[in-house]
């Protein structure tokens, strides 16, 4: 596994955050990739997918596809969260594909201390960007 990768999990290995919320760490390794998935206790549902360059360390949440969002919702939500991008620290949206995430990206040189900050962000905002979202998606 890339060493950028290693200290992120280390960072994560016993970490508590204020909120008392735990992450677990698992290592997935191929030829190609090199990729932790990094799962919130208490949001189980949605895993933030960690890789790394040889410059930045990337977090990867996949949010839903465009087929869950209602008839005429696509470009009110694309407008809604391009307004909310700023007003999240840390975070930003993506459109990859049909496939919306939200994302963050650091220096593979970031200490321990940033690292668990930027996950425990990240969950954090999972859950705003979802609470926002879902009035353009399909109702189950």
């Amino acid at each position: 596994m890339n060493n950028s990768l290693e200290k992120v999990q280390a960072a994560l290995a016993d970490y508590t955050a204020e909120d008392g919320s735990r992450f677990s760490v698992t290592a997935t390794n191929n030829d190609a990739i090199s990729m932790l998935t990094l799962i919130r206790e208490d949001i189980e549902e949605f895993a933030i997918l960690a890789t790394a360059s040889e410059t930045q360390l990337l977090f990867n949440v996949p949010l839903f596809d465009k087929s869950q969002i209602a008839d005429g919702q696509a470009p009110a939500l694309n407008q809604t969260m391009l307004e909310l991008n700023m007003a999240m620290p840390l975070s930003s949206f993506a459109l990859s594909g049909a496939n919306y995430s939200i994302f963050g990206a650091m220096s593979v040189d970031s200490e321990a201390s940033q690292i668990q900050e930027e996950i425990v962000v990240l969950s954090e905002n999972i859950m705003d960007a979802l609470e926002v979202c879902q009035n353009y998606l399909i109702k189950a």
